[in-house]
């Protein structure tokens, strides 16, 4: 759970890596080695997540060279975004800038609130968080990622969040690092349900019934041939 500014005990733990927090910070999100994610809530605004990398020469040559993690990902959102896929809008950077006397490499994304499939199989309540709507969403995100000739090698449980709304849940992709072109629709589809599947096997709390849910969502769509294709490379990598 994220850390209150507030809390003296997070912020000291944190303050201990990085000695800093970005001007109106509501919480820390997380902390992953050099990069640090923050709720930033600025006057007029609305909610952002912000994210943070300190700058090395590695890094720094990377980003010269567009292969950086912050402009990797923010192309994956352009990409997502044109197929039509919910995915938090770019809305700053990603920039070199100078934070509290020490350069950092910043992303600025629209905040969605909710929290991740996988936050919700790990508290055990597996229904809530794959309910049948849900699981339908995911799958039929796996076919409109696929069917827009791009995959996500990270399409993962941690990287979809579950937004509540008056009209129901809806599912978001975060973090589309990953996101890479593929012409063939049925081994992006594969792809993208092996990764999702090692994930969520871990956890051994979902219901079998909303997996079927989101396979036969991804597949429905797909040609009898391309059906094939990808039970084909399922049956090669069984489910224990």
């Amino acid at each position: 759970m994220p850390h209150s500014l507030h809390d003296p005990i997070g912020c000291a733990r944190y303050a201990a890596h990085v000695s800093w927090t970005p001007d109106h910070a509501v919480s820390r999100l997380k902390e992953d080695g050099p990069r640090s994610v923050w709720l930033v809530q600025r006057p007029g605004q609305g909610a952002r997540t912000a994210k943070f990398w300190a700058v090395s020469p590695w890094l720094l040559t990377k980003h010269m060279l567009g292969l950086s993690q912050p402009t990797c990902q923010a192309r994956g959102a352009r990409r997502l975004a044109g197929a039509g896929i919910p995915t938090p809008e770019v809305v700053g950077g990603p920039d070199i800038v100078s934070m509290h006397g020490r350069r950092v490499l910043q992303l600025e994304l629209v905040y969605v609130p909710g929290d991740t499939v996988l936050d919700r199989l790990q508290r055990g309540d597996a229904e809530a968080a794959l309910a049948l709507d849900v699981a339908r969403q995911v799958g039929a995100l796996v076919f409109t990622i696929a069917d827009a000739g791009l995959f996500h090698r990270d399409f993962k449980a941690s990287n979809i969040v579950i937004e509540e709304t008056d009209s129901g849940p809806r599912a978001w992709v975060i973090d589309p690092v990953g996101v890479r072109r593929c012409r063939r629709r049925s081994t992006a589809v594969f792809r993208m349900l092996e990764r999702l599947d090692v994930e969520i096997r871990e956890r051994r709390s979902i219901a079998k019934g909303t997996w079927s849910s989101v396979v036969r969502e991804a597949l429905r769509p797909l040609s009898g041939p391309e059906r094939q294709a990808v039970f084909g490379l399922l049956r090669a990598h069984p489910r224990p």
